[in-house]
């Protein structure tokens, strides 16, 4: 029985979100080469605890910044998913580290779980260490955590593991067994998962609907402080029908509309549209301007509608007064 540390390339990922702990394919480490499988990749279990994610460092005296509470089989390999404490996160966030070791104990090894006396039987993923430096690329072996041969001499490979590492585990014992039948790959349930996913997708759109929504009463808000404004230069200054109905126009006509007020307003001399007309044709009809103005609103009274409505329905009604108004202008 063998236990290896692998090293896979890790991308930093958001807070949380799963991290691969080694890919599909072939790894060989000296001469002895093991095909990971979609099938061997669902074997794969946690111990009884937790397993530390070391921030820099094997050694088990390493502070972790975080600890794996589930195993995800992907398209591409076999991925952890991560509870981070407050220094996992920052190192998340700073993108601390580029490569990730996982500490496996292969099949035909285990651990006794000290609650039951049972032995929870490999392969197992027992820890990771986050690093800054791959060892023999980045999806290969790093070094062995223990192999318990025959004659149960310890052999150590590559790199040199601390004392109180082995205390630990050897203290919990690796136990070298026949091989037994091929059972059924356990399959890693993943619907939690997509269930978080789909929950946190709705989120993300009522999100952004509500900023949507914001925005276009903004924006609204910004249209008739503008066109209010435009208004104080005119007859119409602070009729806010008048202001919400340019502001429901295309953009092009409101403004022309705005340009015609504005002439309007201009020419407009109050004392003349009061001011009893004669009869000989003199007064306020000798200025076509003033005569469609007074016809507009003369027709908005008596029909009870708005002034941009009178508009419309004077110019077809009396297009020669409405050319000569336009003349005027």
């Amino acid at each position: 029985m063998d236990s290896i540390y692998l090293l896979d390339q890790y991308v930093t990922t958001k807070a949380g979100e799963p991290f691969r702990l080694f890919p599909f394919g072939k790894l060989v480490k000296n001469g002895k080469a093991r095909e990971i499988t979609r099938e061997l990749a669902s074997k794969f279990k946690l111990p009884h605890f937790k397993p530390a994610i070391k921030l820099g460092s094997h050694e088990d005296a390493t502070p972790a910044g975080g600890f794996i509470t589930e195993l995800q089989v992907r398209d591409d390999g076999l991925y952890a998913l991560p509870e981070w404490n407050e220094k996992g996160t920052q190192a998340t966030v700073d993108g601390a580290y580029r490569y990730q070791s996982p500490e496996v104990i292969w099949e035909g090894g285990g651990l006794e779980d000290p609650n039951t006396g049972n032995v929870i039987e490999g392969p197992l993923v027992i820890g990771v260490a986050l690093l800054h430096t791959p060892h023999l690329g980045n999806a290969a072996a790093l070094y062995s955590v223990s192999e318990i041969l025959e004659n149960q001499e310890v052999r150590m490979e590559t790199v040199q593991v601390p004392q109180t590492f082995w205390d630990k585990f050897m203290s919990k014992f690796f136990i070298e067994k026949e091989p037994e039948p091929e059972q059924e790959p356990q399959k890693v349930d993943d619907r939690a998962q997509v269930e978080r996913f789909e929950a946190l997708k709705q989120e993300r759109d009522e999100l952004s609907a509500r900023l949507q929504a914001i925005e276009a009463e903004k924006a609204k808000a910004d249209l008739l402080d503008h066109y209010r404004a435009e208004m104080k230069e005119t007859k119409l200054d602070g009729d806010d029908e008048i202001v919400a109905l340019l502001a429901g126009l295309e953009t092009e006509v409101a403004e022309k509309f705005v340009q015609h007020f504005k002439a309007l307003s201009a020419q407009i001399d109050d004392t003349k549209i009061l001011d009893e007309k004669g009869a000989d044709g003199g007064g306020v009809d000798d200025d076509p301007v003033n005569a469609f103005d007074v016809a507009v609103r003369a027709y908005a009274t008596e029909n009870k509608v708005d002034y941009i409505t009178a508009l419309g329905s004077v110019a077809q009604a009396q297009p020669e007064l409405y050319q000569a108004y336009k003349g005027g202008n």
